[in-house]
């Protein structure tokens, strides 16, 4: 399932309906978290908490088993499903790719939910129609799809802070490497903002579907820019050509799936706009200079 396209009103709903939830006090929910110790679900778990709830979790090779999930959700009122496999373009991290990993979660927790018939909450990916058929997105939309007929709600969202905040590093060494021109634009969101939102999902009777981006919609090539504005140093900019580096891609999926079906990812998102409605309200060059 792809993503339908937001037009403006359609925006304002989302943007409204989202930061009611916000505003909205809950009472107390027993939530299974699945993913609670990635960088999005520690700050999931610390919102769920700070909102009086009560979180549980399992051991990572539990969450893939539906019948183990749901002796863990039992007498819980929710389902928060942020687990998959690594995004790190980095060895170590696991081998399998994401309609090895992530799907076979996302089913099991489906699974769980319909037979408990408690609501789940699950995060995806925003991205554009092109996206739609990359095993990184299609991973993501499998669950998704199978979450029509249970009480659910699907967070979508765009690129994290996080992940460009990690190239101050590289900055430092006096380069950067990005792929294509630079000028498709994306709304990366802060993972607070993000953690905050998914949080607030876990009751009530908001949309089911939720695509949320960060306030500023910015060229690649801009946020790349503010990377290397605080390295302190000259910073040479590489600039690999799509083409190439759908290549690399293509032969790093030979030998290790998950590296090179996220670089596909990576491709993909060089050559087409990924932007959400503007729900997260914490700005990039504030994140940076914090990450700095």
């Amino acid at each position: 399932m792809v993503a339908p396209p937001c037009t403006s009103a359609s925006k304002r709903d989302a943007v409204s309906q989202v930061r009611a939830g916000l505003a909205r006090h809950r009472s107390r929910v027993d939530t299974l978290l699945l993913g609670a110790r990635g960088g999005l679900g520690t700050l999931i778990a610390r919102e769920l908490v700070a909102k009086g709830h009560a979180v549980r979790t399992v051991e990572r090779t539990a969450a893939r088993d539906p019948d183990a999930l749901i002796a863990a959700a039992k007498g819980a009122g929710a389902i928060v499903d942020c687990a998959g496999a690594s995004v790190a373009m980095a060895l170590g991290k696991g081998w399998r790719g994401y309609r090895a990993v992530d799907t076979p979660i996302g089913l099991a927790a489906v699974h769980a939910a319909k037979q408990l018939d408690i609501r789940l909450v699950y995060v995806g990916v925003a991205h554009p129609p092109e996206l739609a058929r990359c095993a990184y997105v299609d991973a993501h939309e499998r669950v998704a799809n199978a979450m029509r007929d249970i009480d659910g709600v699907v967070v979508r969202a765009t690129g994290f802070f996080s992940a460009y905040a990690a190239l101050l590093g590289m900055a430092r060494r006096g380069f950067l490497m990005d792929i294509g021109s630079g000028q498709t634009r994306t709304n990366p969101i802060d993972e607070h903002c993000l953690a905050e939102i998914v949080a607030e999902q876990i009751t009530g009777e908001g949309p089911r579907e939720l695509s949320v981006g960060g306030p500023e919609i910015l060229t690649r090539a801009e946020i790349f820019e503010r990377v290397a504005a605080l390295a302190d140093r000259k910073v040479r900019m590489w600039r690999l050509p799509t083409w190439l580096a759908g290549i690399n891609a293509a032969m790093a999926r030979a030998v290790h799936p998950r590296i090179g079906q996220f670089m596909t990812f990576a491709v993909l998102l060089a050559k087409h706009d990924a932007i959400a409605p503007s729900v997260g309200t914490r700005r990039f060059g504030d994140y940076l200079q914090r990450a700095a």
